[in-house]
């Protein structure tokens, strides 16, 4: 039995297919390929048009004659700008498809331990805010050179460094790897070179080092406030105290006028951790993701000719050996421990810092202590700031900007400057990156002046000279005479 609603023809009853094409109408002085229809199956009429193999349609969502012609005139330039430029004419939209699949991808990743939930965060942010508002109408095969240097251009019109550049087209470059792997294009298209342009992070001398740690300790236990002002037209944030009321500390007039206009963001409470904080990663050459999955049976004090700790922290951009410390580091692990062991949260399952933003049921899941873990760090990323706004430090000399991640950089410049006899590779592997990076971005604040002392050095013993000596202890010979002389 054939129902009414059936789409098949009903053979011998005379009656229309409900998709088949109605009162069709060419549009006069445009190309006969472009016309308008009706279907049984719908009250609107229809465009469609014929253009490079495909054939596109689109309803007009008119039921008048007229203004479906000039829906039909206005479908027709459309299409044809979107040949001129290259993007995708049908309504599959291919690089659309292909980046979701790489964010699948991705995710998939994560959940296996092989790319750190924050990666694919900015991965996803990246997505939506430049890649895909500029490609998404691009057909794949039309993606070239060409188009990839006019997103470029795009990205700097926004003001985005070259660092953060090449993080976008490296977003792109894996959807365009997709899209190849899937068939979608022959291969991927020739990337504009970028200029490297490394931008490495403040640290701290050993004067505004001393300033920041006094002030850490002095502000535990305060609650102050981010909060942000119009400034010459620009956007500024700022930290204060905040003034409870009935408290015997008042605002002064200065400050009771910033509050007045200015917009509260965040509240933060000063809290030990961020006072342990500072003195621990400057003396243990670790990163603020360590210091957020950082737990006590990660930790282990070794006391023999030397002080330290041995911490066995997660794999962190894919190293994964032990990292030692300096002999201050057992200090103030030690102090740290100590503060929570009196709240009961430091068991060798508990987090190293702020312990309280870890698993609160037996049943949480992975996800569920991730998002608790990157609240942890936020927390102390905020305290931080703070801490920088009130010692006046978040800038160094240069205007480069100093975050958590600039106490890492602390400790490793130390190194360089008053660690002796210190090399690169014993350095890199121990502050799990490698000699490149340190050469890069940690030494790159390194000057001669820094260690004057190993400039001016003499070898303390100078070795007779005999015959059979080598051709570089001549050398040597001959400068020491030039120096006696």
């Amino acid at each position: 039995m054939v129902t009414k609603t059936a789409l098949a023809v009903v053979e011998g009853n005379g009656e229309k297919h409900r998709s088949t094409a109605l009162n069709l109408t060419h549009i006069a002085g445009y190309p006969t390929k472009l016309v308008i229809y009706q279907l049984a199956a719908s009250p609107f009429w229809w465009v469609r048009y014929y253009a490079d193999g495909k054939i596109l349609r689109r309803s007009t969502k008119e039921t008048g004659k007229k203004e479906a012609i000039k829906f039909a005139k206005d479908f027709y330039d459309e299409v044809n700008h979107k040949r001129h430029m290259g993007y995708v004419l049908n309504s599959r939209a291919d690089f659309l498809v292909c980046a979701n699949a790489v964010i699948e991808q991705q995710d998939a990743k994560v959940s296996r331990g092989e790319l750190s939930a924050m990666m694919q965060q900015n991965d996803r942010y990246r997505l939506q805010k430049e890649v895909l508002p500029f490609f998404q109408n691009y057909d794949l095969k039309n993606i070239d050179y060409f188009a990839i240097e006019k997103f470029i251009d795009k990205l700097g019109n926004d003001k985005l460094v070259a660092a953060t550049r090449s993080n976008y087209l490296g977003l792109l470059r894996k959807i365009l790897s997709y899209a190849q792997r899937k068939g979608f294009i022959q291969s991927v298209p020739q990337f504009p070179k970028q200029p490297k342009a490394d931008a490495p992070r403040g640290w701290f001398n050993t004067h505004e080092f001393d300033q920041l740690r006094r002030a850490a300790r002095r502000l535990v236990g305060t609650t102050w406030e981010i909060r942000k002002r119009e400034v010459g037209g620009k956007s500024e944030t700022f930290a204060i105290q905040r003034f409870l009321p009935g408290a015997k500390v008042k605002p002064t007039a200065e400050q009771q006028a910033q509050i007045a206009n200015s917009v509260l963001t965040k509240r933060v409470e000063m809290t030990v951790d961020i006072w342990n904080l500072i003195v621990f990663m400057t003396n243990s050459f670790i990163r603020p993701t360590d210091v957020k999955w950082a737990q006590h049976k990660h930790i282990e004090i070794i006391e023999n000719d030397n002080t330290y700790l041995r911490m066995s922290l997660p794999i962190s951009k894919k190293h994964d050996k032990p990292i030692v410390t300096m002999g201050n580091a057992v200090k103030y692990y030690r102090r740290q421990k100590a503060h929570y062991e009196a709240l009961g949260k430091a068991g060798k399952d508990d987090y190293l810092f702020m312990p309280q933003f870890g698993r609160e049921k037996a049943e949480d899941t992975k996800a569920v202590i991730d998002k608790r873990r990157a609240s942890a760090l936020t927390q102390l990323q905020r305290q931080f700031t703070v801490v920088l706004a009130v010692t006046d430090l978040a800038n160094g000399a240069r205007g480069e900007e100093r975050t958590l991640y600039s106490l890492r950089h602390t400790c490793i410049m130390y190194r360089l400057m008053y660690g002796e006899g210190m090399d690169l590779l014993t350095l890199a592997r121990n502050a799990r990156t490698s000699a490149e990076m340190i050469e890069r971005f940690y030494a790159s604040h390194l000057t001669a002046e820094m260690n004057i002392d190993m400039i001016q050095s003499r070898r303390s013993k100078k070795r007779k000279l005999k015959a059979k000596d080598h051709a570089d202890d001549g050398i040597d010979h001959a400068l020491e005479k030039a120096e006696a002389d």
